[in-house]
């Protein structure tokens, strides 16, 4: 583009070349450039710029200059577009400066991470779209890559689950539950999973400082009593198993962040920051849940636009798979169901089952159920449909229990 050359005069002449070759003029002297440059309102006082003997002089020379292959013009154009890189970022960032310097202004990271951004992709060397043509056969292979055995995408702890969706990238899986049903323990399960599986993972607390999550953790990979463990009351024997999980998480590519009130502003920047440091697989979210209920965020609407950033913005732009969870009301709704559906690829909701349930189930089918009740990458359940879940709040551990088999009326 014009704008990447710093001497005016050379913007000039390459935008007249540029219209000549649009316009199918083979011929390029002196004459047509001006003429071309006062033919246009727009770029008339361009012309005026050019001396008619120095530009002469310059297409003179220009045969013997110009490069003879496609690498070397290549390398010429990269010289060009990193110096116009450089200078251009060095304005945004003075800009940025600017931003800094002033006390009133509102959401400053967010602002200096998009500034930035759009810099970077003005001059990216990947802004070309491609025709469908050229791209099927890639996305083809992409497909075949992500099967693995049976699967697409990043598979759950829990096989039966698999079967109606996976974990993502692009896409957010959320589980709905009551207040208190461990939604929190669910996602804790599933992180500590995701890192068996070697991903990297970032973890945003509402609910626990990382004192406290790390107290669960410990439980759940020792599977010693949580009270237990916090307390104190433990064998020698148990705390080189809690020793052994606290080794462990060392060894992980995991960030557990623990912020009370969720904004957008401070969910973007944790997100960006982690991102650019360490990278992330899987983030997720515990959890979504509207301040209209004493909670997060001042109205439903704000968090419907939370969880669409979370959707789109974080894992769709930035390519991360996530999972998050938003409570239910006593009926079985996720307390903002139409604008966390609308944005959540899947939801599925944990219940415990009732007393009954158990007994015609069968006491080894678990003491929870799984519903999924939307899905937009494959299966949902008919409403009395769903997967059997053991839960054990002690140990702060979820596993697949033996699958009930369904009642069929005679």
């Amino acid at each position: 583009m014009p704008n990447h050359f710093c001497d005016r005069q050379n913007a000039y002449i390459y935008l007249a070349i540029q219209t000549l070759t649009q316009q199918g003029i083979g011929t390029v002297d002196a004459y047509n450039i001006i003429n071309v440059l006062e033919s246009s309102e727009n770029m008339r006082r361009y012309a005026s710029e050019l001396q008619i003997d120095e530009l002469q002089d310059f297409i003179d020379m220009s045969d013997t200059l110009a490069r003879r292959s496609t690498q070397e013009y290549k390398l010429l154009v990269d010289n060009v577009l990193d110096a116009a890189l450089r200078r251009d970022l060095f304005k945004r960032l003075r800009e940025c400066e600017a931003l800094c310097l002033n006390d009133t202004e509102k959401e400053l990271e967010q602002k200096i991470y998009e500034s930035l951004d759009d810099i970077m992709m003005e001059y990216s060397t990947n802004n070309d779209v491609p025709q469908y043509s050229e791209v099927v056969d890639d996305c083809w292979d992409k497909i075949k890559e992500r099967q693995g055995v049976g699967f697409a995408g990043i598979q759950f702890k829990f096989p039966m689950l698999n079967e109606y969706a996976t974990i993502e990238r692009g896409e957010l899986f959320i589980f709905g539950a009551e207040q208190k049903q461990g939604k929190s323990m669910m996602l804790l399960n599933c992180a500590i999973d995701l890192l068996k599986q070697d991903y990297a993972v970032l973890y945003l607390d509402s609910e626990l400082n990382t004192r406290l999550f790390t107290a669960r953790v410990l439980a759940h990979l020792s599977g010693v009593d949580y009270k237990r463990l916090t307390s104190g009351r433990y064998s020698e024997e148990e705390e080189c198993r809690i020793m052994a999980g606290k080794e462990w998480m060392k060894t992980r590519k995991f960030t557990h962040i623990y912020i009370p009130m969720f904004d957008q502003q401070s969910i973007y920047t944790s997100i960006k920051k982690v991102k650019h440091t360490q990278d992330i697989d899987v983030l997720i979210v515990d959890y979504f849940k509207g301040k209209g209920d004493g909670d997060a965020f001042d109205s439903y609407q704000e968090l419907g636009r939370f969880v669409d950033m979370i959707k789109n913005q974080i894992c769709g732009d930035m390519n991360i798979a996530g999972i998050g969870a938003a409570q239910a009301t006593i009926s079985g709704k996720l307390a903002d169901s139409a604008k966390i559906a609308r944005n959540a690829s899947t939801i599925a909701m944990i219940s415990d089952k009732k007393p009954d349930e158990i007994e015609a189930d069968g006491a080894e089918c678990g003491n929870k159920k799984l519903r999924v009740t939307v899905n937009r990458n494959g299966m949902q359940m008919a409403p009395d449909e769903y997967i059997d879940l053991l839960f054990d709040g002690n140990h702060i551990l979820y596993e697949q229990a033996k699958q009930h088999i369904p009642q069929v009326p005679f």
